[in-house]
């Protein structure tokens, strides 16, 4: 990997990917960006509408494709090395923008073909993208290199503030690159960093030397270190076009809701007390050491209010709505799903810790010498995401859950499948869940984005 420095550009450009409600309906433009066209060559989209000022004309050799990760950090998910800019591609748009440019859009096609095509799949650019129908811009760079992290290897960069934050925790082995004059972009989606720490018509030419020494952190510690890399060429071929007939779409995806915790509970409560299925959860809790019987029976969004005078509610706290309550004749298991929140953001809440709340309440169930659950042994459980996996600060606590992950879920049902894969709409959460078995989100936004980037050239392949 050549050294950054001994190019005679200076400027690396962060371009944070797979970001808005755009794309909750649409095909973001920045697939392309981990995708080798047809022809060999790897072509870059900058978000968020394709183009750049001028003054950046010629002055970027870098790409660095950032996913926002938590206050103040975005994670690195990819670098393009040796860019050339895309002629057009700095025509910044004036005023109101709406439709598209006819002089931008023709140049860009002019540069499609003096690159003899450049297709996905078979499939020209412009018509896998055109019927969005917002853009003249589709390709911003050609990149020499495209790389993406190593395997095992998490990268990180952390932005300065002038106020103190708390920034997220990170695993030992994670890099994290820490920024001193470099504060994070409010709006936009692209931000340019620059040797000089500044560029011509830079307006904010503050901290120039602790932006100078960014961007020797960024260059040092990121960009040429060959170790922390792997270079891609990953094409569209028929082998991964095929892939995407092995599930049909269901109303799961046409209505988004795949990370709706609330959905997917509802989903399962009614797959557990199908009678069907019921040996089917039965034998999945079985593999930690829950047996639910068969005669279960669930429940969504218990109140977990303890309503006893008698119990202290400052020393023994409860409250909140549990996501799914099992009970079974011998059993009380508490399952907390959760898809998108972070378990430790919502342990405190002024009444005490969630996980702790629910587990005071369903040992005074079990106690209650008036309750139907009297004697009932307790299990607590939290179905998480592989890339979402909870720290739970309170040790009482990590030892009474018991961490589910959806891949183990999944992993299970894929074996048995044979059960279930007559009836499509469990096909369609079993298919759903499969999102949530990456080690990491951005595993997660990557499959999310390429399933829809195949499917759309399918579409065209079947127009044609």
């Amino acid at each position: 990997m050549a050294s950054v420095m001994a190019s005679s550009k200076s400027g690396i450009v962060l371009n944070r990917m797979y970001v808005g409600d755009y794309l909750m309906s649409n095909l973001g433009h920045e697939v392309i960006n981990l995708f080798q066209a047809d022809n060999g060559g790897n072509y870059l989209y900058l978000n968020s509408t394709g183009d750049f000022v001028k003054a950046h004309q010629e002055q970027v050799e870098y790409m660095l494709m950032v996913k926002y990760y938590g206050l103040g950090e975005v994670e690195v998910i990819g670098l393009a090395t040796g860019l050339e800019d895309v002629y057009d591609a700095d025509s910044k748009f004036t005023g109101k923008y709406d439709g598209v440019n006819a002089d931008i859009f023709a140049m860009q096609q002019h540069y499609a073909d003096t690159e003899g095509g450049i297709s996905y799949g078979g499939v020209p650019i412009f018509d896998i993208f055109g019927e969005a129908g917002q853009q003249s811009v589709y390709i911003t760079y050609k990149a020499r290199k495209v790389y993406v992290p190593s395997e095992g290897k998490r990268l990180f960069i952390r932005f300065h503030f002038d106020r103190a934050v708390e920034y997220p925790e990170h695993d030992s082995s994670d890099i994290v690159v820490a920024l001193d004059g470099y504060q994070q972009a409010k709006a936009s989606l692209k931000q340019y960093i620059y040797a000089e720490g500044s560029y011509k018509g830079d307006l904010t030419k503050q901290n120039i030397a602790e932006k100078q020494e960014d961007y020797r952190k960024i260059s040092t510690m990121l960009i040429d270190n060959a170790s922390l890399w792997h270079e891609i060429n990953n094409r569209v071929d028929d082998e991964e076009l095929g892939k995407v007939n092995q599930r049909r779409v269901s109303l799961i995806d046409i209505c988004q809701i795949q990370n709706d915790e609330n959905r997917f509970s509802n989903a399962l409560s009614y797959f557990m007390l199908r009678g069907e299925y019921r040996e089917l959860w039965r034998n999945f809790f079985r593999r930690f050491d829950i047996d639910l019987g068969l005669d279960y029976t669930v429940a969504r969004e218990e109140a977990s209010k303890i309503e006893d005078a008698a119990v202290d509610s400052m020393s023994y706290p409860s409250g909140g709505r549990i996501d799914l309550m099992v009970r079974s004749r011998d059993m009380l298991c508490i399952i907390e799903n959760k898809i998108k929140s972070d378990i430790n953001s919502v342990e405190e809440d002024g009444e005490g810790k969630q996980l702790r709340r629910y587990y005071n309440y369903a040992n005074w169930l079990a106690t209650n010498p008036e309750s139907k659950d009297r004697g009932k042994k307790c299990r607590f459980v939290i179905l998480t995401p592989k890339y979402n996996i909870p720290t739970i600060e309170d040790e009482q606590m990590r030892e009474c859950y018991t961490i589910i992950t959806y891949a183990d879920l999944y992993d299970y049902l894929t074996e048995h499948k044979v059960e279930f894969g007559d009836d499509a709409n469990f096909v369609a959460l079993y298919e759903a869940m499969y999102r949530h078995t990456h080690d990491n989100v951005n595993d997660y936004l990557y499959y999310d984005m390429q399933e829809r980037f195949f499917r759309c050239i399918k579409e065209r392949l079947s127009q044609q």
